[in-house]
């Protein structure tokens, strides 16, 4: 069976978050480090290429562009049974170049979402853009649902979570999807995970 992760821009339950051990992963030329959950594993390139082969989005153009994207993420994890489970709840953290400044996080973080927007089917925001601040440094946050499609033009309704860490000239985009049905609890364990991300560069 094929496994789905999602890997928007780019996701069980909370009270099992706690009682888990942590693993502290660093980055350290990049100045970042996140804590891992034991129950998670790490995604290997291969697994991360493959994935983006099995995703089809709204326009033909924007999923050819996307199988022939070679990019990688920084740090890729991912919860479930890949021998059992249909769908893989994933997280990702890329670093992007881009002409927005992110001075006025809220309305960047929209135009860049817009773009984002146009490859994907029924978009629609849960939680409009916004500003946060995690560990001292300042983030764009939202979370909005889309309509992903298989090789067989099968749909599933997603929602997808996504944090804009801006620096200069790039910034840090920590993303990650869900199932729509009965997303809340893994939604809060996601951002329990990204709480822990720092940023010491």
């Amino acid at each position: 069976m094929k496994q789905q992760y999602w890997i928007f821009v780019p996701l069980i339950l909370t009270s099992f978050l706690f009682a888990n051990p942590k693993k502290k992963v660093e980055l350290k030329s990049l100045g970042l480090s996140i804590e891992k959950p034991d129950t998670w594993e790490d995604v290997t390139d291969e697994e991360f290429r493959d994935s983006k082969n099995q995703l089809h989005l709204e326009s033909k153009t924007f999923t050819k562009l996307l199988h022939e994207n070679n990019e990688l993420p920084l740090f890729s994890i991912r919860k479930g049974d890949p021998e059992i489970d249909q769908y893989l709840t994933i997280i990702n953290i890329k670093a992007l170049k881009s002409e927005l400044e992110f001075h006025n996080i809220p309305v960047d973080l929209r135009t860049y979402l817009f773009r984002v927007s146009m490859a994907l089917k029924k978009f629609e925001y849960l939680i409009e853009p916004k500003a946060v601040r995690i560990n001292g440094n300042l983030a764009g946050f939202a979370l909005f649902s889309h309509i992903i499609m298989d090789e067989d033009q099968n749909e599933t309704q997603v929602v997808s979570a996504i944090w804009i860490f801006p620096r200069k000239g790039y910034f840090y985009m920590i993303g990650s999807g869900m199932v729509q049905n009965d997303f809340e609890p893994i939604l809060e364990e996601v951002k329990q995970i990204v709480s822990s991300f720092k940023i010491s560069k």
